[in-house]
């Protein structure tokens, strides 16, 4: 006689955790390997990161402003530059002539990204660098007598970053010392924008490049890479979620705590100890790609920063007093000149090759008084139908104003405004510049990403050993895991 079919709560768990047991055996299969890579490069990756020049390195690098050569406004050379709305930066420095000399530059960078630099010499732009200055601007940034060009590369693997695409192609100048160090010279500006050494491009092969996918022809085109990073590291989460219900489920209350035997139980007994790691880290690494641009920040718009600035045009009373501007350039050797108006205010800030940082007004070098008043007007310029919930005057590295290679900017002013963002803006104590925006989404990633996936915790941010430590430790559970899976599913395919 036909017997009705009924589900019952113990059929819907049976079902639900073979289709469970189904679903983690084959992706465990299909990405253990990655799942192994990614813990063992994320090690590698705590301690040799990712090829970079640092700001500091960029300041030691540079030679000092040479006053008596500067004769060009900066007015004449945004002119120069075809440049008629403010740049998003504004900076004279020194540049390397072929003959070794040096010429101070105003170099810009526009709000679409492009860049261009006019010698403050003669007033002509510098759109090309040939090989012999290139060479020349290597020796004089690294001290090296003899350098080395290997090569001149529109793009390789330390040099994929979209960032760089504006300063395409590169001198690729070796200095043949003992640490195999490269530099990369824009042939277009003759920056240096990057140096490598033999062993951080060693390490790397074997950390940030496969970590992050950061193979050269996937990752030049940038979307495709998101996308397959978006695509790869979600069904690792799945495998990672699976694998932890499961391992909760098979859990025996009294010793021994684990049915298994041999590899199965390290890898049922490692996921239980390092599970929610090994979780939490997979969903963390998939959310730093922004999946549907969930967590990423908001800049200010066009018009924001036209408020911003306080100036109809980019004009600068230049140049102010000779006598006190040869005065200030001999006091000390500044590598840095940077120009911006701020709340209606022209102003310049030097900066040595050591980051000691000077602020004054133009064109009479008056110091500016950057107080809670100014954070609130420039505040109120950004977002002005906002309301200031608090204003606080940032003294510290905190929660969330930290360096992470190096230190931040302080003092700052932070404003925190009642925007549909929830935006807070930072605003440099010395000077009043803009630092940055950070909205909702913004905060969201510090404590979805940053915290999980490489422990940025307060509570750890002034003990680093500590810090490291338990990343280590997490990481190791996290390859027991991994490595135990690898094995196991070796001896699955090789019986089918």
């Amino acid at each position: 006689m036909f017997q009705p079919f009924t589900l019952t709560r113990q059929t819907v768990l049976a079902r639900l955790f073979q289709t469970l047991r189904a679903l983690h055996r084959w992706l465990g299969i299909a990405g253990c390997l990655l799942f192994l890579m990614w813990f063992l490069s994320g090690l590698v990756m705590s301690v040799v990161g990712f090829p970079s020049l640092t700001d500091a390195e960029r300041l030691r690098g540079l030679a000092p402003i040479d006053g008596s050569l500067l004769r060009v406004t900066p007015d004449a050379a945004l002119r120069a530059a075809g440049v008629h709305n403010f740049p998003r930066k504004l900076w004279l420095e020194s540049m390397v002539r072929e003959d070794g000399g040096h010429e101070p530059v105003w170099r810009m960078v526009l709000a679409d990204g492009s860049r261009h630099t006019v010698s403050a010499d003669t007033g002509s732009r510098i759109d090309a660098v040939d090989l012999a200055r290139a060479e020349a601007i290597a020796r004089a940034f690294s001290g090296a007598l003899h350098v080395r060009w290997t090569g001149t590369v529109e793009r390789d693997q330390w040099t994929v970053l979209a960032t760089l695409d504006r300063q395409r192609p590169f001198h690729r100048i070796a200095l043949d010392d003992d640490a195999g160090t490269e530099l990369y010279v824009s042939a277009r500006s003759g920056e240096v924008v990057r140096d490598t050494t033999r062993r951080e491009r060693m390490w790397n092969w074997m950390g940030a490049v496969p970590h992050w996918f950061y193979f050269t022809p996937l990752r030049e085109k940038s979307e495709l890479w998101r996308q397959t990073l978006l695509w790869v590291s979600g069904i690792c989460c799945l495998s990672a979620l699976s694998g932890l219900v499961l391992g909760l489920q098979r859990l025996r209350r009294q010793s021994p705590f684990s049915p298994f035997i041999g590899w199965m139980k390290l890898h049922h007994l490692a996921g239980l100890g390092g599970g929610l790691f090994v979780l939490t880290w997979m969903v963390s690494g998939w959310l730093s790609m922004s999946p549907g641009d969930w967590l990423r920040n908001t800049p200010p718009g066009k018009a924001a920063m036209a408020r911003y600035t306080g100036s109809v045009a980019p004009e600068f009373p230049w140049p102010p007093q000779r006598a006190a501007l040869d005065a200030l350039l001999a006091e000390t050797a500044w590598k840095d000149i940077q120009l911006y108006w701020v709340d209606g205010h022209a102003r310049m800030t030097l900066t040595n090759g050591e980051g000691y940082r000077r602020a004054l007004d133009l064109p009479g070098f008056d110091h500016p008084d950057v107080t809670e008043q100014h954070a609130e007007t420039v505040a109120r310029a950004l977002l002005p139908d906002a309301r200031i919930n608090a204003i606080e005057r940032i003294t510290a590295e905190d929660a969330w104003w930290y360096g992470r290679r190096d230190p931040k900017e302080l003092p700052v002013w932070r404003v925190q405004l009642e925007d549909p963002a929830e935006t807070w803006v930072h605003i440099d104590g010395l000077d009043g510049r803009l630092l940055g925006t950070m909205d909702r989404a913004a905060r969201l990633r510090r404590w979805l990403f940053n915290a999980p996936h490489a422990f940025e915790i307060p509570a750890l941010s002034a003990r680093p050993a500590l810090r490291w430590g338990l990343l280590w430790l997490a990481a190791l559970a996290g390859v027991a895991v991994s490595m135990s899976a690898v094995v196991i599913a070796l001896r699955r395919l090789s019986r089918r």
